[in-house]
């Protein structure tokens, strides 16, 4: 049996920043990671046949005003990144939007986060705000500002009517930079000074036990290892199985099981499915700008209706559904990675369910669901559309140690379950689910290793009668 100070499960930014901060201070640290290789969801793609790395995971430094791994790379200067905020298009099915309807979604956004009473999803909220206001607005407007509206199922990871209206906006926290170099940059800063033996890779963790002394962590190969303190930095979806589903793949049993303080939130948290597809080609055919906003086609129900039945969060479509699915359906971003990163390649941001199917099956649903879109941005009829060099999709959803991408909001959702920010004892949990700031950001999980390797040195330190 192995024996340190402080166990970590995983080897996500949280992990990283939990064992670094503890590793500086003389604390003997192990980080054990599921996977053959560390990051988390902080993962930067190397394709085997193109010269280009992409971030299939977190690819911006969001709110760089108060984001410390964006602060810290500015200090080292030897990570790229770029403001990319300078150019966008909207583009919908019938092509640019020059209608300014931003106001009207804004204040569509204020009624959803503010109506009194039980949450609804945010069609529901969208419908109930144009029954009070439309005689405000022009039909044009209504028919644009729902769908621009919609565009807030890409950071919420889903449609419209699967998740909270309540929380589907989060407020404006700062400017956003996308990492042009690759997020591999940041986790080699980090790990600077970390010794490499401390990470376990591809060690699957089945069994965090407490004990006299402490905690016995148990692999799935039926090694051990034994600690005062264990931080669990795994996804949300994933620690949910020790509940959920106990024999899944990459589910840990508790022992004792984890208190109701903590599992009576379980129900109340989400993990969206939000996906990424790669399009590179042999040279750029399409405008200089930065990003493009793809709208769907207005949805006119919600004129006619107020109230929508919240369909089941996070469902698969059936084969029938997923047939007459088409581009246009849903919102998608499409960043273009000429301008951010200088590799000949479009980048698109796609809500479940349309992301499912091209996780399924990219070669099969992206000519469908996406290059509709290329052709619309650049101006070509789809026949004449270059052949990309190469086509990739992310695969979160499917990945048995993410089952997803990053936490989501259904209706009557908490924000952040509470209990795990409290802990169980020296039992420690950090992530991007589990702190307020920078929640869902890369950051926001650095910040919650960072607290809790402070929260373990001041305890560490009271009972050795040392200074920090």
């Amino acid at each position: 049996m192995t024996t340190v100070d402080v166990v970590i499960v995983g080897a996500g930014i949280a992990g990283i920043k939990a064992a670094t901060e503890l590793h500086s201070k003389g604390v003997r640290t192990l980080i054990l990671e599921a996977r053959d290789r560390i990051g988390g969801r902080l993962y930067t793609y190397h394709p085997p046949n193109s010269k280009y790395g992409y971030d299939v995971g977190a690819c911006w430094f969001h709110a760089t005003l108060n984001n410390p791994l964006f602060h810290n790379a500015l200090k080292k200067q030897n990570v790229e990144y770029f403001f990319d905020e300078n150019s966008a298009a909207v583009i919908g099915p019938e092509g640019s939007l020059t209608a300014n309807v931003g106001p009207i979604v804004e204040e569509i956004k204020l009624y959803a986060q503010s109506r009194p009473g039980k949450d609804v999803n945010l069609k529901t909220a969208c419908a109930e705000y144009l029954a009070k206001m439309g005689p405000t607005l022009s039909e044009e407007q209504k028919k644009w500002a729902t769908s621009l509206l919609r565009v807030a199922e890409i950071p919420n990871g889903m449609q419209w009517d699967m998740f909270s209206a309540r929380l589907a906006n989060p407020p404006y926290v700062g400017r956003d930079a996308f990492v042009s170099g690759g997020y591999e940059k940041v986790l080699e800063n980090e790990l600077e000074e970390f010794p490499k033996e401390s990470i376990l890779t591809n060690t699957v963790v089945k069994k965090i036990e407490e004990t006299d002394t402490g905690y016995k962590v148990t692999s799935e190969d039926g090694r051990t290892f034994s600690s005062t303190f264990v931080v669990v930095t795994i996804p949300q979806s994933v620690l949910k199985l020790s509940v959920e589903d106990p024999n899944a793949k990459g589910a840990i049993t508790f022992v004792p099981d984890l208190p109701k303080s903590i599992t009576d939130n379980f129900p109340k948290t989400h993990f969206c499915a939000l996906g990424k597809v790669i399009y590179e080609y042999n040279e750029v055919f399409w405008p200089e700008t930065e990003k493009f906003v793809v709208i769907p086609k207005p949805d006119e129900s919600v004129c006619t209706s107020t109230s929508f039945p919240t369909l089941e969060y996070n469902r698969k479509l059936t084969e029938e559904e997923a047939d007459k699915l088409e581009a246009f359906d849903f919102p998608v971003l499409t960043v273009n990675l000429k301008t951010v990163k200088n590799a000949p390649a479009l980048m698109f941001l796609v809500p479940a369910p349309a992301s499912h199917l091209l996780e399924e099956n990219v070669e099969k649903y992206g000519p469908k669901l996406l290059e509709p879109i290329i052709a619309k941005l650049s101006g070509r009829k789809q026949s004449e559309l270059p052949k990309p060099t190469l086509v990739f999709s992310t695969n979160w959803s499917s990945d048995p140690f993410s089952r997803g991408s990053v936490s989501g909001n259904a209706v009557g959702d908490v924000l952040v379950n509470d209990g795990l920010i409290e802990g169980v004892n020296r039992l420690r949990f950090a992530g991007e689910a589990y702190c307020y700031e920078g929640h869902t950001g890369a950051h926001g999980a650095y910040i919650s290793g960072k607290r809790e390797a402070d929260r373990i040195l001041r305890e560490l330190f009271n009972l050795n009668g040392a200074e920090m």
